[in-house]
Formats: C-alpha cells, structure tokens, sequence
C-alpha cells in the first residue's frame, strides 16, 4: 500500500477532515495545489494537521459567501481532500503549504466550526482512473485540444501544466482541470463528475468551445474583406 492509499484508508476510517473554504479555488485529486496560510484560524488547522495526519480538504465557497465568510458560509459538497506534501514556516506565523489531491469527497455535514470547521465526508471513488486502450484516444484528444490554447487561457505561474503524453491519465486530466483559467463553476462541474473519462471529455469540449470563440473574433476583426480591421 503506497503513501496515498494509506491516506486515503485513514480518511475512510475517521469519516472526518478539516475543511479550507476558499471562493475561487476549485482542487482536483492528483493535482498539487500550492496555498498560503495567514488568517488564524486555518493557520490552526494547518499546524493542527502537520501535528497529526496531514489530511486537509478544500471546498468551493458557493455565491453569496462575502456576507458570511466571517462565519460559517455555505460550500459546495463535493471537495476533495488532500495531504500537505511540503511546509514552510515563515517568520510571522504564516504558512506557505503544498497539497497533493487525494480523493473526492462529499461532505455530509459540519460537526465543528470554531476554531475552523470540520466536516463529516465520505470518500468518494472515481471511474476510469488508470491508464488503458479505452481512455488512450481521450487523452491525446484532450491534449491537442489544449496545447493551442495555452497562449489564450494562461495558467496559474505556479501551477505549470502537465501535458505530456506520458502523463498518467487521471492526472494529466484532474491537472488541467486545476490549472486552466476558467470560471470557477465550470471546474466544480467537472468536479462533481465521478467518471475521469467523462471529465476529460467535458474539459475537451469546455476548450473546443473557447477555439470556436477565439475562431469568430479572429473573424471579426479579418473584417469581410480579409483585411484587418482598425
């Protein structure tokens, strides 16, 4: 059993993880997503967890969060757990971490909430996670797919995209997902997805569609002559 499946068998066990709500930030299994830590309460949590099983979960905060967020704001209920990978202390308290997505999760109820909140979460399971002759053609095809937009879509600077064909699928998939600018609703979409191969698909079109957009404003802008328009 590697690393991971021993996180995970913890996870199933305790039924419980500490939950980071965060506004913009959608995380994916497989992926690393890299945070810094300063309020107090999640700087808590953080040390809490590097204390204990290093497990924590992060949650799309759902609209309408700003008036709450002091608080107990609503989140959406599929997340994804994940364990800190890499810490770094930094003079003043603060934290800079780097989480390593685990498992989806759907999180059933809070059963704390100060001095940050834990939730009560079931492990979810992903459909067509390995690699194989089935998922083979989706991959390349979202690979393609992508490779002529990143001058468009941009990427979080540390968060460099995967996209070689060696990348093992369900992470070349659950990366791109992540790192891809786009609205925060349409990653949760692809998040609430339990089927990898459905998600790829989903992120292929998500893109295809972006090409056809860029395809009618380069059209505009050619102006019906075929000259540049000024």
């Amino acid at each position: 059993m590697d690393a991971s499946d021993r996180a995970i068998k913890i996870l199933r066990a305790r039924g419980t993880v500490p939950v980071f709500p965060l506004p913009d930030v959608v995380f994916f299994p497989h992926a690393r997503l890299p945070l810094h830590i300063f309020e107090p309460r999640y700087r808590r949590m953080t040390e809490d967890a590097l204390r204990g099983d290093r497990l924590i979960a992060v949650a799309l905060l759902k609209p309408g969060w700003e008036g709450t967020y002091d608080r107990s704001p609503e989140v959406c209920p599929i997340a994804s757990a994940g364990v800190i990978e890499d810490e770094a202390r930094l003079p003043d308290g603060r934290l800079n971490i780097r989480l390593r997505g685990l498992t989806r999760i759907e999180i059933r109820e809070f059963v704390q909430e100060t001095p940050y909140r834990v939730a009560s979460a079931q492990v979810l399971s992903d459909i067509n996670e390995l690699d194989g002759p089935d998922v083979e053609g989706d991959k390349r095809h979202l690979l393609a797919s992508c490779a002529g937009l990143l001058q468009y879509l941009g990427v979080r600077a540390e968060q460099p995209l995967l996209i070689d064909g060696s990348v093992p699928f369900a992470l070349a998939v659950n990366s791109l997902c992540q790192s891809l600018a786009m609205e925060s609703r349409l990653k949760q979409r692809l998040l609430d997805l339990d089927d990898v191969r459905e998600r790829c698909r989903a992120l292929t079109r998500i893109l295809e569609q972006r090409w056809q957009e860029i395809a009618l404003q380069e059209a505009d802008r050619e102006g019906p002559s075929g000259g540049k328009v000024h």
